[in-house]
Protein backbone atom coordinates (compact mmCIF):
# COMPACT_ATOMS: atom_id res chain seq x y z
CA UNK A 1 0.00 0.00 0.00
CA UNK A 2 1.07 3.62 -0.42
CA UNK A 3 0.91 6.36 2.20
CA UNK A 4 -2.39 7.79 0.97
CA UNK A 5 -4.02 4.36 1.31
CA UNK A 6 -2.53 3.87 4.77
CA UNK A 7 -3.68 7.33 5.87
CA UNK A 8 -7.32 6.34 5.32
CA UNK A 9 -7.19 3.70 8.08
CA UNK A 10 -4.27 4.92 10.17
CA UNK A 11 -6.42 6.72 12.78
CA UNK A 12 -8.54 3.59 13.26
CA UNK A 13 -5.45 1.44 13.59
CA UNK A 14 -4.22 3.67 16.39
CA UNK A 15 -7.66 3.76 18.00
CA UNK A 16 -7.56 -0.05 18.15
CA UNK A 17 -4.65 0.10 20.58
CA UNK A 18 -2.32 -1.92 18.33
CA UNK A 19 1.35 -1.08 17.97
CA UNK A 20 2.59 -0.70 14.40
CA UNK A 21 5.83 -0.96 12.47
CA UNK A 22 6.13 0.76 9.08
CA UNK A 23 8.71 -0.76 6.75
CA UNK A 24 9.93 0.62 3.45
CA UNK A 25 12.99 1.41 1.39
CA UNK A 26 15.21 4.29 2.58
CA UNK A 27 13.99 7.82 1.96
CA UNK A 28 10.38 6.85 1.33
CA UNK A 29 8.87 9.29 3.83
CA UNK A 30 7.90 7.21 6.86
CA UNK A 31 9.00 9.79 9.44
CA UNK A 32 7.25 12.60 7.58
CA UNK A 33 4.10 10.50 7.38
CA UNK A 34 3.98 10.01 11.16
CA UNK A 35 4.45 13.74 11.78
CA UNK A 36 1.71 14.57 9.29
CA UNK A 37 -0.63 12.08 10.94
CA UNK A 38 -0.09 13.68 14.35
CA UNK A 39 -1.13 17.01 12.82
CA UNK A 40 -4.16 15.44 11.09
CA UNK A 41 -5.29 13.66 14.26
CA UNK A 42 -4.92 16.85 16.27
CA UNK A 43 -7.25 18.49 13.77
CA UNK A 44 -9.65 15.54 13.87
CA UNK A 45 -9.94 15.55 17.66
CA UNK A 46 -9.93 19.30 18.13
CA UNK A 47 -7.03 19.07 20.59
CA UNK A 48 -3.31 18.51 20.08
CA UNK A 49 -1.72 15.09 19.97
CA UNK A 50 1.73 14.61 21.46
CA UNK A 51 4.71 13.16 19.61
CA UNK A 52 7.77 11.65 21.23
CA UNK A 53 10.44 10.58 18.74
CA UNK A 54 13.31 8.29 19.67
CA UNK A 55 16.05 7.44 17.17
CA UNK A 56 16.70 3.83 18.06
CA UNK A 57 20.09 3.66 16.34
CA UNK A 58 21.45 5.99 19.04
CA UNK A 59 19.87 4.32 22.07
CA UNK A 60 21.15 1.97 24.76
CA UNK A 61 19.02 -0.20 27.05
CA UNK A 62 19.45 2.35 29.85
CA UNK A 63 18.06 5.07 27.59
CA UNK A 64 14.78 3.16 27.36
CA UNK A 65 14.66 1.85 30.91
CA UNK A 66 16.18 4.80 32.73
CA UNK A 67 19.19 4.67 35.04
CA UNK A 68 18.87 2.67 38.24
CA UNK A 69 19.86 4.41 41.48
CA UNK A 70 19.76 2.60 44.88
CA UNK A 71 17.59 4.62 47.27
CA UNK A 72 17.31 4.04 51.01
CA UNK A 73 13.76 3.23 52.12
CA UNK A 74 12.01 4.10 55.40
CA UNK A 75 12.68 0.61 56.76
CA UNK A 76 16.40 0.96 56.16
CA UNK A 77 16.54 -1.30 53.11
CA UNK A 78 17.56 -0.18 49.66
CA UNK A 79 15.42 -0.31 46.53
CA UNK A 80 16.33 0.48 42.94
CA UNK A 81 14.71 3.67 41.65
CA UNK A 82 14.73 4.45 37.94
CA UNK A 83 15.24 7.83 36.31
CA UNK A 84 12.68 9.06 33.79
CA UNK A 85 13.76 8.03 30.28
CA UNK A 86 13.89 10.51 27.41
CA UNK A 87 10.92 8.96 25.58
CA UNK A 88 8.57 10.18 28.33
CA UNK A 89 9.18 13.76 27.18
CA UNK A 90 7.65 14.91 23.86
CA UNK A 91 9.59 16.49 21.03
CA UNK A 92 8.34 19.91 22.13
CA UNK A 93 9.67 19.41 25.66
CA UNK A 94 6.23 18.71 27.16
CA UNK A 95 5.73 15.67 29.41
CA UNK A 96 3.79 12.85 27.77
CA UNK A 97 0.99 12.95 30.32
CA UNK A 98 0.13 16.51 29.26
CA UNK A 99 -1.54 15.08 26.14
CA UNK A 100 -4.60 12.81 26.09
CA UNK A 101 -3.48 11.15 22.86
CA UNK A 102 -0.13 10.85 21.16
CA UNK A 103 2.41 8.68 19.38
CA UNK A 104 5.61 7.26 20.81
CA UNK A 105 7.61 6.97 17.62
CA UNK A 106 10.66 4.72 17.35
CA UNK A 107 12.38 6.04 14.24
CA UNK A 108 15.04 3.85 12.63
CA UNK A 109 13.86 1.03 14.89
CA UNK A 110 15.43 -1.61 12.68
CA UNK A 111 18.86 -0.04 13.19
CA UNK A 112 18.67 -0.39 16.96
CA UNK A 113 21.06 -2.75 18.75
CA UNK A 114 19.69 -6.17 19.65
CA UNK A 115 19.68 -5.44 23.39
CA UNK A 116 17.74 -2.22 22.78
CA UNK A 117 15.17 -4.08 20.71
CA UNK A 118 14.67 -6.60 23.51
CA UNK A 119 14.04 -3.81 26.01
CA UNK A 120 11.53 -2.15 23.67
CA UNK A 121 9.46 -5.34 23.32
CA UNK A 122 7.36 -4.59 26.40
CA UNK A 123 6.49 -1.15 25.07
CA UNK A 124 4.99 -2.64 21.90
CA UNK A 125 2.74 -5.05 23.77
CA UNK A 126 1.99 -3.63 27.22
CA UNK A 127 2.92 0.03 26.67
CA UNK A 128 5.39 -0.08 29.54
CA UNK A 129 9.12 -0.43 30.12
CA UNK A 130 10.00 -1.56 33.62
CA UNK A 131 8.35 0.92 36.01
CA UNK A 132 7.53 3.40 33.23
CA UNK A 133 4.18 3.45 31.42
CA UNK A 134 3.09 5.02 28.16
CA UNK A 135 -0.01 7.11 29.06
CA UNK A 136 -3.40 5.65 28.23
CA UNK A 137 -4.55 6.86 24.83
CA UNK A 138 -1.05 6.86 23.38
CA UNK A 139 0.15 4.55 20.58
CA UNK A 140 3.52 3.02 19.80
CA UNK A 141 4.68 3.26 16.17
CA UNK A 142 8.07 2.29 14.76
CA UNK A 143 9.68 2.78 11.37
CA UNK A 144 12.35 0.65 9.77
CA UNK A 145 14.08 -0.13 6.53
CA UNK A 146 14.27 -3.62 5.14
CA UNK A 147 17.06 -6.06 5.91
CA UNK A 148 18.33 -5.96 2.31
CA UNK A 149 18.56 -2.16 2.09
CA UNK A 150 22.15 -1.86 3.42
CA UNK A 151 20.84 0.50 6.08
CA UNK A 152 22.34 -1.13 9.13
CA UNK A 153 19.23 -3.11 10.08
CA UNK A 154 20.09 -5.50 12.89
CA UNK A 155 18.67 -8.88 13.84
CA UNK A 156 14.95 -9.02 14.50
CA UNK A 157 13.28 -11.29 17.04
CA UNK A 158 10.16 -13.36 16.54
CA UNK A 159 8.81 -12.59 19.99
CA UNK A 160 8.80 -8.88 19.07
CA UNK A 161 7.39 -9.44 15.57
CA UNK A 162 4.43 -11.19 17.18
CA UNK A 163 3.69 -8.18 19.40
CA UNK A 164 2.89 -5.58 16.73
CA UNK A 165 1.48 -5.15 13.25
CA UNK A 166 4.06 -4.96 10.47
CA UNK A 167 3.10 -2.96 7.38
CA UNK A 168 5.05 -2.71 4.14
CA UNK A 169 4.59 0.75 2.65
CA UNK A 170 5.48 1.73 -0.91
CA UNK A 171 5.95 5.26 -2.15
CA UNK A 172 4.03 5.99 -5.36
CA UNK A 173 4.05 9.16 -7.39
CA UNK A 174 0.33 10.01 -6.90
CA UNK A 175 0.57 9.74 -3.11
CA UNK A 176 3.90 11.57 -3.03
CA UNK A 177 2.61 14.30 -5.34
CA UNK A 178 -0.36 14.92 -3.05
CA UNK A 179 2.08 15.35 -0.18
CA UNK A 180 4.38 17.53 -2.29
CA UNK A 181 1.49 19.82 -3.23
CA UNK A 182 0.60 20.35 0.43
CA UNK A 183 4.26 21.02 1.29
CA UNK A 184 4.83 23.42 -1.64
CA UNK A 185 7.66 21.34 -3.07
CA UNK A 186 9.17 23.11 -6.07
CA UNK A 187 7.29 22.41 -9.32
CA UNK A 188 10.47 21.34 -11.13
CA UNK A 189 10.94 18.64 -8.49
CA UNK A 190 7.36 17.43 -8.94
CA UNK A 191 7.55 17.46 -12.72
CA UNK A 192 10.82 15.51 -12.64
CA UNK A 193 9.35 13.02 -10.17
CA UNK A 194 6.38 12.42 -12.46
CA UNK A 195 8.46 12.12 -15.61
CA UNK A 196 11.03 9.82 -13.95
CA UNK A 197 8.73 8.01 -11.53
CA UNK A 198 10.32 4.68 -12.43
CA UNK A 199 13.67 5.88 -11.08
CA UNK A 200 12.45 8.00 -8.13
CA UNK A 201 10.01 5.46 -6.70
CA UNK A 202 11.78 2.22 -7.54
CA UNK A 203 12.22 1.32 -3.86
CA UNK A 204 15.54 -0.39 -4.63
CA UNK A 205 19.01 0.30 -3.31
CA UNK A 206 21.62 0.52 -6.11
CA UNK A 207 24.21 -2.22 -6.44
CA UNK A 208 27.08 0.26 -6.08
CA UNK A 209 27.17 2.53 -3.05
CA UNK A 210 27.08 6.28 -3.54
CA UNK A 211 24.52 9.08 -3.79
CA UNK A 212 21.28 7.79 -5.27
CA UNK A 213 17.79 8.92 -6.07
CA UNK A 214 14.97 8.53 -3.54
CA UNK A 215 11.99 10.78 -2.80
CA UNK A 216 13.93 12.13 0.18
CA UNK A 217 17.18 12.85 -1.66
CA UNK A 218 15.25 14.46 -4.54
CA UNK A 219 13.41 16.84 -2.20
CA UNK A 220 16.67 17.67 -0.40
CA UNK A 221 18.38 18.39 -3.73
CA UNK A 222 15.50 20.65 -4.74
CA UNK A 223 15.64 22.63 -1.50
CA UNK A 224 19.39 23.05 -1.92
CA UNK A 225 18.99 24.29 -5.48
CA UNK A 226 16.31 26.77 -4.40
CA UNK A 227 18.55 28.10 -1.65
CA UNK A 228 21.44 28.85 -4.03
CA UNK A 229 19.25 30.31 -6.80
CA UNK A 230 18.38 34.00 -7.01
CA UNK A 231 15.00 33.36 -8.63
CA UNK A 232 12.75 30.51 -7.51
CA UNK A 233 11.28 30.29 -11.03
CA UNK A 234 14.70 30.24 -12.68
CA UNK A 235 16.83 27.68 -10.87
CA UNK A 236 20.60 27.62 -11.32
CA UNK A 237 21.82 25.18 -13.93
CA UNK A 238 25.55 25.86 -13.97
CA UNK A 239 28.32 23.29 -13.53
CA UNK A 240 28.74 24.01 -9.83
CA UNK A 241 25.02 23.58 -9.12
CA UNK A 242 25.07 20.29 -11.01
CA UNK A 243 27.97 19.04 -8.90
CA UNK A 244 26.03 19.81 -5.72
CA UNK A 245 22.95 17.93 -6.92
CA UNK A 246 25.10 15.04 -8.22
CA UNK A 247 26.38 14.65 -4.66
CA UNK A 248 22.83 13.95 -3.53
CA UNK A 249 21.16 11.94 -6.31
CA UNK A 250 24.08 10.69 -8.43
CA UNK A 251 25.58 11.98 -11.69
CA UNK A 252 23.26 10.19 -14.12
CA UNK A 253 20.12 11.28 -12.31
CA UNK A 254 21.46 14.81 -11.97
CA UNK A 255 21.94 15.04 -15.74
CA UNK A 256 18.28 14.09 -16.26
CA UNK A 257 17.22 16.46 -13.52
CA UNK A 258 19.00 19.45 -15.01
CA UNK A 259 17.42 18.79 -18.38
CA UNK A 260 14.13 19.48 -16.57
CA UNK A 261 15.62 22.53 -14.83
CA UNK A 262 16.74 24.01 -18.15
CA UNK A 263 13.33 23.31 -19.66
CA UNK A 264 11.70 25.10 -16.74
CA UNK A 265 13.93 28.12 -17.24
CA UNK A 266 12.66 28.41 -20.83
CA UNK A 267 8.99 28.37 -19.89
CA UNK A 268 6.87 31.53 -19.52
CA UNK A 269 6.84 32.94 -16.01
CA UNK A 270 3.74 32.91 -13.84
CA UNK A 271 3.21 36.67 -14.13
CA UNK A 272 3.30 36.49 -17.93
CA UNK A 273 0.62 33.80 -18.02
CA UNK A 274 -1.64 35.70 -15.62
CA UNK A 275 -1.25 38.91 -17.61
CA UNK A 276 -2.05 37.32 -20.98
CA UNK A 277 -3.41 33.75 -20.66
CA UNK A 278 -4.66 33.57 -24.26
CA UNK A 279 -1.61 35.10 -25.90
CA UNK A 280 1.27 33.66 -23.87
CA UNK A 281 3.25 31.00 -25.71
CA UNK A 282 2.08 27.42 -25.16
CA UNK A 283 4.64 24.70 -25.76
CA UNK A 284 3.80 21.59 -27.76
CA UNK A 285 6.30 19.42 -25.84
CA UNK A 286 4.63 17.08 -23.30
CA UNK A 287 7.40 17.45 -20.72
CA UNK A 288 7.20 21.23 -20.99
CA UNK A 289 3.42 21.21 -20.54
CA UNK A 290 3.82 18.92 -17.54
CA UNK A 291 6.24 21.33 -15.94
CA UNK A 292 4.02 24.35 -16.61
CA UNK A 293 1.08 22.57 -15.00
CA UNK A 294 3.05 21.84 -11.84
CA UNK A 295 4.38 25.40 -11.80
CA UNK A 296 0.92 26.94 -12.10
CA UNK A 297 -0.57 24.57 -9.50
CA UNK A 298 2.21 25.51 -7.08
CA UNK A 299 1.98 29.27 -7.56
CA UNK A 300 -1.61 30.14 -8.42
CA UNK A 301 -3.48 32.48 -6.10
CA UNK A 302 -7.24 32.63 -5.78
CA UNK A 303 -7.40 36.04 -7.41
CA UNK A 304 -5.47 34.67 -10.42
CA UNK A 305 -7.45 31.49 -10.93
CA UNK A 306 -9.52 32.75 -13.86
CA UNK A 307 -6.57 33.61 -16.15
CA UNK A 308 -4.63 30.53 -14.97
CA UNK A 309 -7.57 28.24 -15.81
CA UNK A 310 -7.98 30.01 -19.16
CA UNK A 311 -4.35 29.20 -19.97
CA UNK A 312 -4.56 25.59 -18.81
CA UNK A 313 -7.69 25.00 -20.88
CA UNK A 314 -5.57 25.50 -23.99
CA UNK A 315 -3.71 22.27 -23.13
CA UNK A 316 -4.74 18.69 -23.85
CA UNK A 317 -7.10 17.18 -21.26
CA UNK A 318 -4.48 15.03 -19.47
CA UNK A 319 -2.51 18.14 -18.50
CA UNK A 320 -5.64 19.88 -17.28
CA UNK A 321 -6.16 16.92 -14.95
CA UNK A 322 -2.59 17.22 -13.66
CA UNK A 323 -3.03 20.91 -12.93
CA UNK A 324 -6.41 20.64 -11.23
CA UNK A 325 -5.60 17.56 -9.15
CA UNK A 326 -2.38 19.13 -7.88
CA UNK A 327 -3.97 22.51 -7.26
CA UNK A 328 -6.85 20.94 -5.30
CA UNK A 329 -4.43 19.20 -2.93
CA UNK A 330 -2.55 22.43 -2.36
CA UNK A 331 -5.69 24.61 -2.11
CA UNK A 332 -8.77 22.52 -1.23
CA UNK A 333 -10.89 25.66 -1.53
CA UNK A 334 -10.10 25.75 -5.25
CA UNK A 335 -13.16 23.57 -5.95
CA UNK A 336 -15.43 26.25 -4.46
CA UNK A 337 -14.26 29.09 -6.70
CA UNK A 338 -16.29 30.44 -9.65
CA UNK A 339 -13.38 29.66 -12.00
CA UNK A 340 -13.42 25.99 -11.09
CA UNK A 341 -17.24 25.80 -11.31
CA UNK A 342 -17.09 27.33 -14.76
CA UNK A 343 -14.45 24.87 -15.90
CA UNK A 344 -16.28 21.92 -14.28
CA UNK A 345 -19.50 22.68 -16.14
CA UNK A 346 -17.62 22.64 -19.43
CA UNK A 347 -15.59 19.52 -18.59
CA UNK A 348 -17.86 17.34 -16.50
CA UNK A 349 -16.43 14.14 -17.95
CA UNK A 350 -13.03 14.90 -16.37
CA UNK A 351 -14.31 15.71 -12.90
CA UNK A 352 -14.07 12.19 -11.46
CA UNK A 353 -10.45 11.86 -12.62
CA UNK A 354 -9.49 15.23 -11.15
CA UNK A 355 -11.03 14.63 -7.75
CA UNK A 356 -9.49 11.18 -7.32
CA UNK A 357 -7.01 10.89 -4.45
Amino acid sequence: MDFDTLAQDFPRLLDSGLSLELKSSPGAGKSEFVKDQVAALSKRDGEPWGLSTLFMATQTPSDLMGFGVPMRQDDGTYAMCWSKPAWMTCDDGTPMHAYKRGILFFDEWGQGESDVKRVSAELFLNKRCGPHFVPEGWSVVSASNRAGDRSGVTKNFDFIINRRMELEVDTTFPAWNNWAARKNIHPVIRAFAEQCAGEVFTGKVPDKQGPWLTPRSLVMAGKLLESISDDSERLRDDTQAMSYVSGMIGEGNAAQFFAMVRLGNEMPKYEEIVADPKGTKLSKKPDALLLVCHNLAARCREEDLEPVVDYVQRMPAEFTITFCRTAVHRMPGFVNTPSFHKWARANSSLMSAILMK
